[in-house]
């Protein structure tokens, strides 16, 4: 059997291509033909094709805008570097201003700890903001301590007594130099409150060691035969006080008064509407625990407050002996305000604030 292969070049490219077989020299089949594109020279070994960009040409957007991108990514790193400087710088100042404070090695003066210290360092930019005139950074550094001493305070830090005098007294400091800012007393005051809380949620020891002793008393039996605790008293509603009135365990029927069943914002004691020193309404040789309480216009004798919202609305004030533990504080952005949160910071028992004082202090 012979194949013949025929080829005939066409135009464009193509060839026809017609193939015969034959069979022993006789004449055989005819196979046909068909066209095929015509494969240029060296097609064999050419490589991948490449595409050709126009270098020259335009593209879709104008030529300055890559100049624009440069120059905006130019200002955003400036920027970041700049902003990584000053943050870095003002972590490292905390440290520099706890170095300056820390003691000598012979030296008697308390070593405050890192919590303290930065309260302290918060403090101590607030004036010096304020002394450079930067009043509104001086509010912020000092939001800032009262912040880090409420940190403090909701994971039971401990704390040295001396750290409140040194922070009461840095405070005065900032007062004085933004003294010509209208809002720098509330949030000094605000601030002054934080350290008053902080000091109650410490202020454990012989008042807790005295309220348990007040809560375990003798048991007597009711007439339904429950036994219940005859020094714990407990209230779920305000109790009154008449003018000329005096409230004690004698009068209360216990030395113990619970007022936890009350919501947290329910005053436990109404004295008069006047609230004043001549409605003569005393309480005294009291545990009181929960709700909430006004002071004005009472006189406290030998009392302590557990876990209590105090108030205090610019009235007469007459507190002896009187304990705060683990108790929560609203008071005025005043002098009598910030007078009495730093008796509470300080640990005073006892502080009276009369008629005309409370007149003369600035509204």
């Amino acid at each position: 059997m012979e194949v013949w292969r025929q080829e005939k070049r066409l135009s464009e490219g193509r060839v026809f291509r017609s193939y015969d077989v034959s069979y022993n020299g006789d004449e055989g089949a005819h196979l046909g033909g068909w066209q095929i594109p015509e494969r240029p020279p060296g097609w064999a070994h050419a490589g991948r094709r490449r595409r050709v960009i126009n270098v020259g040409g335009r593209g879709p957007w104008p030529r300055y805008l890559a100049w624009v991108v440069v120059i905006l990514a130019i200002v955003l790193i400036g920027r970041v570097a700049w902003q990584g400087s000053r943050y870095f710088t003002r972590r490292a100042q905390p440290a520099t201003t706890a170095q300056a404070k820390a003691p000598a090695s012979n030296s008697e003066a308390t070593v405050f700890s890192p919590w303290e210290r930065d309260v302290l360092a918060s403090i101590d930019r607030g004036i010096q903001d304020a002394d450079a005139g930067q009043l509104v950074a001086a509010e912020v550094d000092v939001d800032r301590a009262a912040s880090l001493a409420t940190a403090m305070r909701l994971e039971a830090r401990a704390t040295q007594t001396d750290f409140f005098k040194v922070a009461l007294g840095e405070f005065d400091r900032v007062l004085a130099a933004g003294s010509g800012d209208a809002d720098m007393m509330d949030h000094v005051t605000q601030a002054r409150i934080a350290l008053a809380e902080l000091r109650s949620s410490q202020n454990g020891g012989a008042a807790e060691t005295q309220a348990a002793s007040d809560v375990i008393g003798p048991m007597a039996a009711s007439a339904t035969g429950t036994k219940r605790n005859i020094n714990k008293v407990s209230i779920d509603a305000p109790r009154e006080l008449a003018a000329d009135s005096l409230l004690d365990p004698a009068t209360l029927g216990g030395r113990y008064l619970d007022a936890t069943f009350m919501p947290d914002t329910s005053e436990i004691l109404l004295p008069p509407a006047t609230r004043a020193f001549t409605d003569n309404v005393s309480v005294e040789n009291l545990t009181i625990e929960g709700a909430a309480q006004t002071l004005d216009g009472i006189h406290w004798r030998n009392v302590t407050f557990i876990g209590t919202r105090l108030r205090y609305e610019n009235g007469e004030l007459d507190l002896q002996n009187v304990h705060f533990v683990n108790c929560r504080f609203g008071f005025p952005s005043d002098e009598s305000g910030a007078r009495l949160a730093n008796a509470i910071a300080l640990g005073d028992t006892s502080i009276t604030i009369e008629q005309s004082k409370v007149q003369s202090a600035p509204q």
